[in-house]
């Protein structure tokens, strides 16, 4: 029977794939480099070398992707998004200051909503390129469930914060993302950390 893995193992083996994750590059890699990159840990001495004291190299490898490069993907999301700012967004998008008077939590956790001097209203949704139509629905769903956001029939207008994550997307990707939300007048800004 395979031995419990400790919270302190856990974490040194964390901190190990975070640290050969950074130096390859994990980030930005492209689908089937990463892919060879987490056959080399499973193989390292460091990592699937010190896991296969506690599981089969089938659960090492899972582990690998869904635990911890799962963990290292959403860090670098969060670090990509947070180094930008909403208002700087709407600054730089539209061309007027802005300030933030609403911050969501829960369901819409990342919704920003802001009001420019001359008194507009804008949504600030975040998320990841991947996963663009959820931040578009996170931002569609706080403007319903909050009609004062609404005003003389005018809807705020919508601007997404897209992270890359450790997604290899191209011009051209961006590009027809951009367009699709242009076509419901609808902006992106994408954020890389």
């Amino acid at each position: 029977m395979a031995k419990m893995l400790t919270s302190e193992k856990r974490q040194e083996v964390r901190k190990i794939i975070f640290e050969k994750a950074k130096a390859f590059g994990y980030g930005s890699c492209a689908r089937n480099d990463s892919g060879s990159f987490m056959d080399e840990l499973v193989e390292d001495n460091e990592v699937g070398g010190l896991l296969k004291d506690y599981m089969t190299k089938e659960k090492i490898r899972t582990y690998i992707k869904d635990t911890v490069l799962n963990a290292y993907t959403k860090e670098l999301v969060k670090n990509a998004l947070e180094s930008v700012s909403p208002c700087e967004t709407i600054h730089q998008i539209y061309n007027v200051k802005s300030e933030i008077f609403q911050e969501s939590n829960g369901k819409e956790a990342g919704v920003s909503v802001l009001r420019s001097n001359d008194g507009r209203l804008f949504v600030i949704s975040c998320g990841t390129t991947l996963k663009w139509e959820t931040a578009l629905r996170k931002a569609l769903e706080l403007i319903a469930r909050q009609p004062n956001l609404i005003i003389n029939g005018t809807t705020p207008s919508i601007c997404l914060h897209l992270a890359l994550g450790n997604m290899d997307i191209t011009d051209s990707e961006k590009k027809h993302i951009t367009t699709a939300l242009a076509s419901i007048s609808v902006k992106a800004r994408f954020c890389e950390g």
